[in-house]
Formats: C-alpha cells, sequence, structure tokens
C-alpha cells in the first residue's frame, strides 16, 4: 500500500502536523514538492500560501503584459511618456492621445 504524501511548508505547527499524520499523509518539506504540485489539504492561513502567491505573481505579470501594450500603443502615436509611468498614467495618455 502506497503511503500519501504531502509537501508542507516547514516549520510545521504541532496541531497541523497531527492533523495530517491522522489523514494519513507523510509530511515533506514543501521546498522539495514537484514542479506543478497542487496542496491536497488547504492551509487554514491566507497570507504566504502559494495559491495566494501565485494570484499576485498571475496579476503582476497581467499588469505588466497591459502596460507593455500601453507603451508600444503610445510609442506608435509618437506620444513620449515616463518608462516607470503606472498603468493609470499610461492609459490616460493614450484616451487624451485619440
Amino acid at each position: 500500500m502506497s503511503e500519501k504524501v504531502i509537501y508542507e511548508k516547514h516549520p510545521v505547527s504541532p496541531e497541523r502536523k497531527a492533523e495530517l499524520r491522522q489523514k494519513g499523509y507523510k509530511i515533506i518539506d514543501a521546498r522539495f514538492a514537484p514542479d506543478g504540485y497542487e496542496h491536497p489539504e488547504p492551509t487554514k492561513e491566507a497570507k504566504g500560501s502559494k495559491a495566494g502567491k501565485a494570484t499576485a505573481e498571475k496579476k503582476a505579470a497581467e499588469e505588466a503584459e497591459l502596460k507593455a501594450k500601453l507603451q508600444a500603443a503610445l510609442t506608435e502615436k509618437g506620444v513620449q511618456f515616463s518608462p516607470d509611468a503606472g498603468l493609470e498614467d499610461l492609459q490616460k495618455l493614450l484616451d487624451e492621445a485619440k
């Protein structure tokens, strides 16, 4: 019979460790988790969770892509802008350039 393995960020609290062991899991440090690993037992803490980080990274990537598109559109129209301008500022410049 194969043992269920769960990758958990260490240090694991004694309560969490007892809970996971009761469910039949072998606990291994999350740094050894394989790529694409999805945690079967989400923790109750929202801060610092992998899902929260993934969502934040995805949002940052989407914002960077949108910023690049706005900068390209402004450059195409010959509008000058600061390279560290925010999304709102770039969108405002683009709206004014129309």
